[in-house]
């Protein structure tokens, strides 16, 4: 069964998109002077949010990264992506040659029978298969369930690729709204204020309790 699994991906980033869509309001619920200020300082313009960051990310890769001047994450972005795409390219070239070579040995099993081998325009396919499987020598000890699970490996393994690439993909651009939004993140709102307790202040008072001697 054919199945991949970009609708899973597609899933992901729609939700990390619904996510940071929905602290948008908690973002902006800093007055815009305020915000304005905190991005002046830095040197950002004042029209600069996290979901200009959120959907320049989701647009191109790393765009987000660039919108925020984080150009030291760029290439991360980038060869984390290449690293995916290059898995999947590879999974899937290998998953197509097992499929074929598989194929030609259905059409070879037929051929013995007295028919012919309808698929006999994947020979090369099937040669280098078996020579991934040890070469020429291994020719009759390679059977048509072997292909098979090595096809369906190299599927399983394309698919989780391509799931692995858009997981990262839908972090790179929850990365971009979160240090947007980290700009304009006023430490003094959350300052600690200890202050002690009734029983606290009585005691500084007071000062220490002198134990009774003994008469």
């Amino acid at each position: 069964m054919r199945v991949t699994r970009m609708p899973r991906v597609g899933f992901s980033l729609f939700f990390v998109l619904l996510l940071v869509g929905v602290g948008e309001s908690v973002t902006y619920a800093q007055p815009d002077t305020t915000r304005a200020a905190l991005l002046a300082e830095k040197g950002f313009p004042p029209d600069h949010s996290p979901r200009g960051a959120l959907w320049r990310a989701a647009a191109a890769p790393g765009w987000g990264q660039f919108y925020n001047r984080q150009y030291y994450k760029m290439p991360f972005v980038y060869a984390g992506l290449a690293g995916g795409g290059f898995a999947i390219y590879e999974m899937n070239r290998r998953y197509d040659l097992f499929q074929k070579a598989n194929l030609y040995k259905i059409g070879e099993n037929r051929a013995e029978d007295g028919g012919e081998n309808p698929y006999q325009q994947f020979e090369d396919e099937f040669n280098q298969a078996v020579e991934r499987l040890g070469g020429e020598e291994q020719v009759g000890n390679v059977g048509g369930r072997q292909l098979r699970d090595l096809r369906d490996k190299n599927r399983r393994r394309r698919d989780l690729s391509t799931l692995g690439t858009g997981l990262f993909y839908a972090l790179t651009v929850l990365d971009a709204y979160v240090s947007a939004h980290l700009l304009t993140f006023d430490v003094g709102d959350v300052a600690v204020n200890v202050r002690p307790t009734g029983r606290e202040r009585l005691a500084s008072k007071t000062g220490p309790v002198q134990g009774r001697r003994a008469g």
